[in-house]
């Protein structure tokens, strides 16, 4: 039971140490259903977004598959909650059809590294199938990465 918590409390202290970092990495999935208004299609993708908080220096690398049009554009857009739709802050690049993947960067302003880490971002996969975009991912951590946090503070608590 002690290594369980000392164990928990390195993790506590590696998660609270992080937080202060420059680099804060995203991992979240894209589908028809995050675009506004939302978009039946088989297509679906995942993102990797790379933010230096300090030079505010961003990247994406990401796949799609299986959409219905063939890719036109590919960008991240922002500053947008869910359910909003927002301008363009960067264009990314695309390879393949239907089938393909995403990369670029570009530098963000204050506001919109701010924007980012509230959660206002979003990447969108435009097509010929829907021109405002097929797919679509707001820029938030993943599911698995918040669960993570969580464990970690219960680890670290002892028992009376």
């Amino acid at each position: 039971m002690r290594k369980l918590a000392l164990f928990g409390a390195a993790l506590v202290a590696a998660v609270a140490g992080s937080s202060s970092a420059a680099i804060v990495v995203y991992n979240f999935s894209m589908d028809g259903l995050q675009e506004v208004p939302a978009v039946v299609t088989t297509g679906n993708g995942q993102a990797t977004v790379t933010l230096d908080t300090v030079s505010g220096a961003v990247s994406v690398t990401g796949t799609y598959q299986e959409l219905i049009g063939t890719v036109t554009a590919s960008h991240i857009h922002g500053l947008a909650a869910p359910g909003s739709n927002a301008g363009v802050i960067v264009t990314l690049n695309h390879t393949g059809g239907s089938t393909g993947t995403i990369s670029g960067n570009g530098v963000l302003t204050a506001t919109q590294i701010q924007g980012m880490l509230d959660g206002l971002t979003y990447v969108n996969v435009h097509s010929t199938f829907k021109a405002g975009g097929e797919i679509r991912g707001q820029v938030v951590p993943a599911p698995a990465s918040l669960a993570l946090l969580g464990l970690a503070g219960l680890a670290g608590r002892r028992r009376r």
